[in-house]
């Protein structure tokens, strides 16, 4: 099975890249940063560290990766080929990549009558219906009705922490163990893909909100409390059992 990702970052490598890997795909990794790219092609592995106390980590193989400046008409023809295309490249890029994601699906209108799934795993909410938005700007009438036939943009919640880091290899990342990886299951074309890790779900909304009045509000809370208690850092900041104990407050609320 073949996927195709943009965005070599952590989050790609360390996230959906993983899951990837652990789900069987052979993972063509899509950038614009060339020394990634070339290291990943000559490695064709990196390693993924868990940030927990046992320092798990795991080898992510199975991998390669194209330029998409230097070579466009390779991810066009990896498009055609893929049978699922993610993106992890910040929301103000997916404007930009849809123009190579126009003309390998077109590309593969005329090679490939596969249906096939493109999520965008974004931290905002309906990544993939705005990249979808940015790829029909660029069709026709005929053309958005055989895209329609074809090609789904399901969207997709997503959560996992990559702390800041730098690392000896700089294919190497660190990621928290949990993660949350959640799509909405009515916009799929075709069979739905097999990926351990990945919940499929009716309705989207209700698990979008949970992040933000969960794990969001766990992360805000000791940001504004912090701040105007003086500290400079989170780190700080929860070191004080009265920000704790305001923490608790809030999420125990919100339960």
């Amino acid at each position: 099975m073949q996927a195709v990702h943009f965005g070599a970052g952590n989050i790609g490598r360390g996230f959906i890249g993983t899951l990837l890997y652990q789900a069987g795909y052979h993972t063509t990794f899509v950038d614009v940063n060339e020394a990634v790219i070339a290291e990943i092609n000559r490695k064709k592995q990196y390693e993924v560290v868990l940030a927990a106390e046992q320092k798990e980590s795991l080898m992510v193989k199975n991998v390669s990766g194209i330029n998409s400046v230097a070579k466009p008409e390779a991810v066009v023809e990896a498009i055609a080929q893929a049978d699922i295309i993610t993106t992890a490249v910040g929301p103000n890029i997916l404007a930009v990549i849809s123009e190579l994601i126009t003309e390998g699906l077109r590309k593969r209108l005329e090679t490939n009558q596969q249906p096939v799934n493109i999520i965008a795993c974004e931290n905002m909410v309906g990544g993939s219906s705005l990249l979808k938005e940015k790829v029909y700007a660029r069709l026709n009438d005929q053309d958005q009705a055989a895209f329609s036939n074809h090609f789904g943009f399901p969207n997709a919640a997503v959560d996992r922490i990559v702390p800041n880091q730098t690392n000896e290899d700089m294919l190497t990342v660190s990621v928290e163990p949990y993660f949350e990886w959640v799509v909405e299951k009515p916009a799929i074309k075709g069979e739905i893909p097999v990926i351990p890790g990945i919940t499929y779900v009716e309705d989207l909304a209700p698990y979008i909100e949970r992040k933000l009045f969960t794990v969001n509000t766990g992360h805000t809370v000791p940001a504004y409390v912090g701040h105007l208690l003086g500290y400079e850092t989170i780190n700080e900041a929860m070191k004080d059992e009265g920000v704790q104990e305001v923490i608790e407050g809030a999420l125990g609320g919100i339960r």
